[in-house]
Formats: C-alpha cells, sequence, structure tokens
C-alpha cells in the first residue's frame, strides 16, 4: 500500500515506516491487529448489507405509498409501505446513515395520506349504500 509522504505510522497495518526526515525508523509490523482486522470483515460486510437493504425498504415504501392511492388494494399497499418505512428508517437511525432517510420518510408521509384516503373511499362508499 502506498504511504502518505511524511507519515510515522502505516494506516493500514499500523506498521511504523518513520517519516520523511528519519530514514533510519525501525519497520514493526503489528501482525496481531492485523489478523484482527480481517475477522472485523465478515461483520462490516453484514453491517454494509444490513444498510443496503434498509436503503432499498425505504426506497420501496415511497413505491408502496404512491400505490397506496388506487381504490380499496391501496390500503394493503399503503399498511404495508407505513411498515417498510419505519423498519427501514428504524436501521439507518441504528447505524447513523443519512443516505435514505429522505425516502423513508416520504414513504411513511405518502403511505400515511394513502391509507387516510382509502378510509376516506371506504366512508364514502358506505354513505352511497
Amino acid at each position: 500500500m502506498s504511504l502518505v509522504m511524511g507519515v510515522a505510522n502505516c494506516t493500514y497495518c499500523g506498521a511504523k515506516v518513520g517519516t520523511l526526515f528519519d530514514a533510519n525508523a525501525v519497520v514493526n509490523k503489528k501482525q496481531e491487529d492485523r489478523n484482527k482486522w480481517w475477522h472485523r470483515i465478515p461483520r462490516i460486510m453484514d453491517e454494509n448489507q444490513r444498510i443496503e437493504k434498509a436503503q432499498d425498504r425505504a426506497n420501496s415504501s415511497v413505491i408502496l405509498g404512491l400505490v397506496s392511492f388506487f381504490p380499496f388494494l391501496g390500503l394493503a399497499l399503503g399498511l404495508a409501505g407505513v411498515v417498510y418505512a419505519a423498519r427501514a428508517l428504524k436501521e439507518l437511525t441504528a447505524y447513523n446513515i443519512e443516505d435514505g432517510k429522505g425516502s423513508g420518510m416520504a414513504g411513511l408521509i405518502i403511505g400515511a395520506l394513502g391509507i387516510v384516503a382509502q378510509v376516506c373511499l371506504v366512508i364514502y362508499v358506505v354513505r352511497l349504500l
């Protein structure tokens, strides 16, 4: 890995590489730290997958919220959109990720408005009968 000029420690493995002014510095690779880093990779990958799924849920909640304005079928779709948005927002907030929170909030609001519209439609149809 290339090093930044003037750096005393490698940012990748933590080895002491000296500085621009000290060419006689002892190189000390910390194999234990490097092994610990390799053991963290599955956890990091798992967190990234959870974040991507949460962002996908946030985007799906917007679509479900918009589709919830179709008559009668929209009630179930609106509820699904609200649930998807709530789960996505909870996951994204847990990992402190901003990307996707806007979509999740939009899906939550649009889904709730779709549910309100469907309830009003059902009340209107019942009063017509």
